[in-house]
């Protein structure tokens, strides 16, 4: 962090969501809803290389999803701040010297691109669902700096899943996560691991795009714990950035993550291909962000889901999903942005549309 040697830093990043859901598979489906997607960022330097850090987040979403533990469910009803569990996301002791960081306690394993990269209203939503999140470990980063080559670092934890109190939350209960409760990486042993590579400040003479490009390649492990099979997964990112002072600065990221055996199910691989511009001249952005999800499943599992939830379809479309976003922001002030937006998901054989109004405020503690 940059504040790692001041006692006391801090973040703060509020996200309020009003969305309205014009079109959606099921009619009680389409509602109004508000949530707060926020997290503070609270850490303190205990001694000479040592720092302590934490991330809280309340985890609103929108309705439909199973994120964060907590099953959002719809019945018809317009959504009013419903399912907010307030989560410890993580929990860190980390001692730094030179090039070399070690950190110990509950995390969230790195592979691909954090979602906050990701310019626009929602765009955060899709990479929040596949994400690995809640591990404790350990872990080290190295770093080291190749002049024009650039500054790269490696980051390779051991990990399993949060079975301590901090399993919990608090507002929205979600129960506490137990080893008997199973689940990827859930075996109270360090045999799931992470490792992931990311670069930047290239330099070329005579090429300015080299200065402007960074990348990131993740590989992450988990244990099946009760589950089939372990699941592997495999990213590659790249982002491009332009800055100007007048001009229109540019964000484009493009990342694929690739998991096998998706949740520990055998018969399930699913790929995630994202690409997202975002532009900023003066107060105003825009941004678009696409997401393709492949994916690939035994035809016997499609039936078992299928008969479960009731659903009867004579062909199997594979459930391949496509996610876009649009939305355009207006900084009120340093701190302050409100965006519009629209979103369309077609995924799992249904569409969903929403219509959403966002307020974003971030501030340095």
């Amino acid at each position: 962090s940059a504040h790692s040697d001041e006692p006391f830093y801090g973040h703060v990043g509020i996200r309020l969501h009003a969305d309205h859901v014009n079109d959606a598979g099921e009619s009680d489906e389409e509602v109004d809803e508000i949530y707060t997607h926020s997290h503070i960022e609270l850490g303190s330097r205990i001694a000479e290389g040592l720092n302590i850090d934490t991330n809280l987040k309340v985890e609103g979403e929108a309705g439909g999803h199973s994120h964060g533990g907590v099953s959002r469910t719809h019945d018809g009803n317009n959504r009013f701040f419903e399912d907010h569990p307030l989560v410890v996301e993580s929990l860190t002791l980390t001692y730094s010297k030179d090039n070399l960081s070690a950190y110990v306690g509950k995390f969230n394993p790195k592979v691909g691109l954090d979602y906050h990269s990701f310019p626009g209203l929602w765009s955060y939503s899709m990479i929040e669902e596949y994400k690995i999140a809640e591990r404790i470990g350990a872990g080290i980063k190295y770093g080291t700096n190749l002049d024009d080559f650039g500054t790269h670092q490696i980051n390779i934890s051991a990990f399993h899943a949060d079975t301590t109190f901090l399993s919990d939350a608090l507002l929205d209960s979600r129960g506490h996560t137990s080893k008997e409760d199973g689940g990827l990486g859930n075996t109270e042993d360090f045999d799931s691991y992470a490792i992931s590579l990311g670069g930047k400040d290239f330099y070329s003479l005579n090429n300015n795009i080299a200065e402007r490009v960074s990348y990131r390649f993740g590989y992450a492990h988990q244990e099946a714990a009760n589950k089939e099979s372990d699941e592997e997964r495999y990213s590659a990112s790249i982002v491009y950035k332009e800055k100007f002072f007048e001009g229109i600065s540019k964000t484009f990221i493009i990342e694929y993550m690739n998991i096998d055996h998706y949740g520990g199910e055998t018969g399930h691989d699913r790929s995630y291909f994202t690409a997202s511009l975002g532009l900023k001249k003066d107060r105003w952005n825009f941004a678009t962000t696409y997401t393709f999800v492949d994916n690939d499943k035994v035809e016997e599992e499609e039936h078992e889901e299928e008969e479960e939830e009731g659903h009867e379809h004579s062909e199997h479309e594979g459930d391949d999903g496509k996610i876009l976003q649009i939305s355009i922001g207006y900084r009120v002030a340093p701190d302050v942005e409100v965006s519009f937006g629209f979103k369309r998901a077609d995924e799992e054989n249904e569409v969903n549309e929403r219509f959403g109004l966002g307020f974003r405020y971030r501030f340095e503690l």
